[in-house]
């Protein structure tokens, strides 16, 4: 949702783009709890009650605010005369942008995909009033907390730390792989 509104928003002129981008960045600015609530009541006009999917309906409006801003930038720093000479060349718009935008935007993706894992857990607010009486991850830790320090909690938050790290270190002997296959070519 956030790559399709930052191309939406880089395709369109800076007047038609203002309001647009202000509806758009809007549920940065919104707390958390209105956004679970009118989930909540927006969807439940459409037959979906509190639980999983509506926490999942209303993480996303969140999150795909952030990832939209995350694309924007990225965006910007495009060289567009690449994307123009492959339409020349006779390319259509589909296989250009699968073979020039989309590279272009890899790291952005996979980096975009962590902040957005993360930024559902920070999201508390949101999954706590959208959840209904369903559980997830982030509520469970959440009730857990409000009692006593559990061994649990402790478990998952190394967990969380040792993938972070295995990533890390993963994306970093990537790159270096990918800058010794460039240097030997």
């Amino acid at each position: 949702m956030g790559l399709s509104g930052a191309l939406l928003l880089s395709q369109l002129g800076k007047r038609s783009a203002g309001l647009l981008y202000t509806v758009m960045v809007s549920p940065l600015l919104t707390p958390g709890i209105i956004i679970g609530i009118s989930t909540v009541i927006l969807w439940r006009n459409f037959g979906t009650t509190a639980g999983l999917v509506a926490a999942i309906l209303a993480q996303s409006a969140f999150i795909a605010s952030h990832a939209m801003l995350m694309f924007m930038a990225q965006l910007q720093r495009q060289d567009h005369t690449l994307e123009e000479a492959a339409l020349d060349l006779g390319a259509t718009r589909a296989h250009a942008f699968r073979r020039i935008t989309l590279p272009f935007l890899k790291p952005t993706i996979v980096t975009t995909a962590a902040i957005a894992f993360q930024q559902s857990f920070e999201n508390y607010s949101t999954t706590i009033f959208s959840i209904g009486g369903e559980h997830a991850l982030v509520t469970e830790i959440g009730a857990r907390m409000r009692f006593a320090i559990d061994p649990m909690i402790n478990a998952i938050g190394i967990l969380f730390i040792a993938v972070t790290v295995i990533c890390a270190v993963a994306c970093s002997l990537l790159r270096r792989h990918e800058r010794w296959r460039e240097a030997a070519a």
